[in-house]
């Protein structure tokens, strides 16, 4: 294990939201944060023996040997460690955060915003904790606060894209759809190969029944995502509305292949049933 102080990028992912109508009623979700992990440089001093006789662990041992799990994919085991590091170091701020994402990651959104929550009362201007517990917030529906959130993120690094995206996602929910778009419109304006900012942004103008414009994105989204199943799902559905049924068809194939292949079986039935709606 690396003691060095590093920085690593989790791969970025956030909630998929599918557009569908009535008669193709299912959700998508992804886990959705974007931290940056730390690593800790090592303690100086020796390790002390426990008594079993063993050496003991330091919160920074603990700590980096969390963030080794959290890259090989075991949360369940980070949490473990970020539990202990947190009983031996309550004053890390990283140990909440990064607690945070593994909870999130596994679904646990509630927790997770409690640990982002100490980690700001800890680090009051950190930005990916506010961002990540502003995502956390739209996750459980609480979109004001989610917004409210992003808007600081933001503050603190006004090139945060990711948190843009955040924002847009929950005005779209609450209905404000123009604001929605802005914000996707400014996360573009920083990262323009964003294929999640064209599909959030071709949702709000699907809302907006403006569905030529949503094509568009959508087109996008697939030209800088090839593998995006659910832009090719929406759309299909997009085009269904614009009395394009061959055209429909053919995206909503081309989903239920990419679902299939990544493993993902119930979206891949709906599709095929939504396929087999239309033939």
């Amino acid at each position: 294990m690396n003691k060095t102080y590093r920085t690593i990028v989790i791969p970025k992912q956030r909630k998929v939201r599918i557009f569908a109508l009535t008669f193709l009623p299912f959700a998508f979700s992804m886990s959705g944060v974007a931290p940056v992990v730390q690593a800790q440089l090592p303690p100086m001093q020796l390790l002390s023996a426990g008594e079993s006789g063993k050496p003991q662990m330091s919160a920074v041992q603990l700590y980096n040997r969390g963030i080794d799990k959290l890259e090989a994919g075991d949360y369940k085991g980070a949490i473990a460690d970020f539990d202990k590091a947190i009983q031996l170091n309550p004053k890390d701020g990283d140990a909440y955060y990064n607690r945070g994402y593994a909870r999130s990651v596994l679904g646990n959104n509630t927790e997770a915003i409690k640990d982002y929550t100490e980690a700001l009362r800890l680090k009051p201007k950190y930005g990916d904790a506010y961002g990540n517990r502003g995502y956390a917030y739209y996750l459980v529906g609480n979109y004001k606060e989610a917004i409210a959130d992003c808007t600081e993120a933001i503050r603190i690094n006004p090139k945060n894209a990711d948190a843009y995206i955040y924002r847009g996602n929950a005005h779209d929910e609450l209905g404000a759809h123009q604001a929605a778009i802005e914000n996707y419109d400014h996360a573009l304006s920083l990262d323009p190969k964003n294929a999640k900012a064209y599909y959030n942004r071709a949702l709000a103008y699907n809302r907006l029944s403006e569905n030529a414009k949503a094509i568009e994105d959508y087109t996008q989204s697939i030209n800088l995502d090839s593998q995006f199943a659910e832009a090719y799902y929406n759309r299909g559905v997009t085009n269904l509305q614009l009395g394009k049924q061959q055209e429909a068809v053919e995206d909503l194939r081309q989903a239920a292949e990419i679902f299939q292949k990544k493993g993902k079986t119930q979206n891949y039935l709906e599709a095929m049933e939504a396929i087999k709606k239309l033939s």
